[in-house]
């Protein structure tokens, strides 16, 4: 016998044994521990600079640029967006899923003072 044959000739049966699966789940999810659901945050740093009265494309020459080369070479780097603005700068950095959070913000943040107070 196949289960729509039994379900059709044993409905009662069939309904039995889904209330049981349904209730055997609702209570084993219950029971479920915080370390079977991981935390996933993405680790994004985004660096923002102002450069008063500079064009967007002094921006994008003086600034922008050597941000990026310096971010670059951050490890577990895995995308590089960049907005330049009249007078603003934008660098938003996706790192690679397992990269610590604390530590990809520190690694750019001293990739940053290292280019911090070069002149073009």
């Amino acid at each position: 016998m196949s289960l729509p044959e039994i379900s059709i000739k044993r409905p009662v049966f069939a309904t039995v044994v889904l209330v049981a699966l349904v209730l055997l789940g609702a209570v084993n999810y219950g029971k479920m521990s915080v370390d079977e659901m991981p935390d996933t945050a993405l680790p994004y740093v985004s660096v923002s600079i102002t450069y008063e009265g500079a064009q967007p494309d002094q921006v994008e020459s003086q600034v922008t640029r050597k941000v990026e080369e310096a971010v670059g070479e951050a490890r577990g780097v895995k995308h590089i967006e960049s907005i330049s603005k009249e007078g603003e700068s934008e660098v938003n950095v996706e790192f690679n899923f397992g990269v610590d959070p604390a530590g990809a913000a520190q690694e750019v943040r001293d990739k940053i003072s290292g280019v911090r107070g070069r002149t073009a």
